[in-house]
């Protein structure tokens, strides 16, 4: 309930600021976006790679996340195809409760949604940049912070 109320608050928000058609627009890419960001959320924890395959752009798009000691961190990244090949098992836990924190469309065509995802014992914070593709809105890079 609280992702829709924050979701509907963020699309009025966005929606003020432009035209009555941009508005529309604005509208109508943030529900998709919300879509394709649950998709995302409920494919992790459920391993259902459909869903996780419609969220992504399986075969550029890419995760990136520090691993190391302090210090001495490095920047691992794997495509999503690559993710995805791996197999995937399922984490009930995961993002059970999550928000979008905040949400910047531009032009319709990209967009960079920040997410907070619960987890047992924190969250994680994620950063999604989406771009609008012929099949929609697909993520094509993640990255993110573990709290």
């Amino acid at each position: 309930m609280k992702t829709k109320i924050v979701t509907a608050a963020l699309t009025l928000s966005l929606a003020a600021a432009g035209s009555a058609p941009a508005a529309a627009q604005v509208r109508a890419d943030s529900v998709e976006i919300r879509d394709v960001v649950e998709d995302y959320i409920v494919g992790w924890r459920t391993a259902d790679e459909a869903l996780l395959a419609g969220a992504f752009a399986t075969d550029q798009g890419v995760i990136l996340w520090p691993s190391g000691d302090p210090g001495e961190e490095t920047l691992n990244g794997m495509t999503f195809g690559d993710v995805l090949a791996r197999g995937r098992r399922p984490n009930p836990a995961y993002g059970e409760r999550w928000r979008i924190l905040a949400l910047d469309i531009v032009d319709g065509e990209l967009a960079v949604a920040k997410i907070d995802i619960s987890r047992e014992g924190g969250s994680y914070v994620d950063y999604l940049v989406l771009y609008k593709l012929g099949v929609g809105w697909r993520i094509v890079a993640k990255t993110y912070v573990v709290r």
